[in-house]
């Protein structure tokens, strides 16, 4: 996920053993088939993944000192419809972040007595962020050709969990690289590269069903290895409401 949901993986010594298992001996591991056993592994009716539409994900992300928390709230719908919106209940503020169907667009209201503002996102940060969209929606699948590739990026251990690496690169510039358990194929980590450089890594702790397929519901967020805060996931939806209207450019 996408996030916010939201990197990178360190060599370990069990390449012999991913090749005897994933591959030929002398080859890299399949992509095609490391992404096919992370999709079982979040259901067991992977059919299921191509019938999700749209989602909706409520979560908070917290500092590591736990002195201030966001509340979050996701949504994505096909083919290519992304809206972040966040609030602070402690200065009522909020911001929203959008990609509709032409444009990309933010709107801001600092206090609750604030005028909220608007401002076209660039064009060149519009398509990173429909490649996001297109991205969690896909489930680990590989992306279209026509918008990017997935390629295997070694072998890691991350959290003590031996993993297979494989980077997700699309046309517009983003780009996650997932770390999947080489032995159960759940997703241990995704990694992130800041505009500053910096990588920043979500590592899951805990996963929860909703609608019959697997979902993280606790991360903890490490930007260049240094621990910085939390992800806590609270609902997750899937094709509740595919009514493309919220993401239209707004007027007030």
């Amino acid at each position: 996920m996408a996030i916010l949901r939201p990197l990178l993986a360190l060599l370990p010594m069990l390449t012999m053993v991913f090749a005897a298992d994933t591959a030929p001996a002398g080859s890299s591991p399949n992509v095609q088939e490391i992404v096919a056993k992370a999709r079982a592994a979040l259901t067991s009716n992977p059919a299921k993944l191509a019938s999700i539409k749209s989602q909706r994900i409520e979560f908070t992300a917290s500092e590591v000192s736990g002195k201030q928390s966001t509340l979050i709230t996701l949504t994505l719908a096909t083919p290519a419809y992304r809206l972040l919106r966040s609030s602070d209940n402690d200065r009522n503020s909020e911001s929203v972040m959008c990609a509709g169907r032409l444009d990309g667009w933010m709107t801001r209201k600092t206090d609750a007595l604030a005028r909220r503002s608007i401002k076209v996102i660039p064009y060149v940060e519009f398509i990173k962020l429909q490649d996001m969209a297109r991205d969690d929606l896909a489930f680990f699948a590989e992306p279209e050709p026509k918008f990017g590739q997935a390629t295997f990026r070694g072998t890691s251990e991350v959290a003590g969990h031996p993993t297979l690496s494989v980077e997700y690169a699309y046309r517009s510039g983003f780009s996650i690289t997932r770390h999947f358990d080489a032995q159960t194929f759940a997703l241990v980590a995704s990694d992130q590269r800041l505009p500053d450089g910096k990588i920043q890594r979500q590592q899951v702790l805990s996963m929860a069903a909703s609608d019959g397929v697997l979902m993280p519901s606790k991360e903890v967020v490490f930007i260049d290895g240094k621990q910085t805060g939390e992800v806590t996931y609270h609902k997750v939806t899937f094709n509740a409401d595919n009514d493309t209207k919220a993401f239209d450019f707004p007027t007030f």
